[in-house]
């Protein structure tokens, strides 16, 4: 498995209000928190990482999730 594989499913075991909240409170150089629309979930360092837009701007944006 790969570790994008293992960040997807660690991600997909937290509940699914915890992880709308995660999704909804993410900051955005231009707007501030926003939300992350169109992510993508990935690995770094052992931890998740959402990478994918703001809503508000359409800029690229981030989440690490330790």
């Amino acid at each position: 498995m790969s570790k994008d594989e293992l960040a997807n499913k660690r991600w997909m075991a937290l509940p699914g209000n915890i992880r709308m909240e995660l999704v909804g409170n993410v900051f955005c150089r231009n707007c501030g928190v926003t939300t992350i629309i169109d992510y993508i979930v990935g690995s770094e360092n052992h931890k998740i990482v959402l990478q994918g837009k703001c809503e508000k701007c359409g800029a690229p944006i981030a989440r690490l999730i330790e």
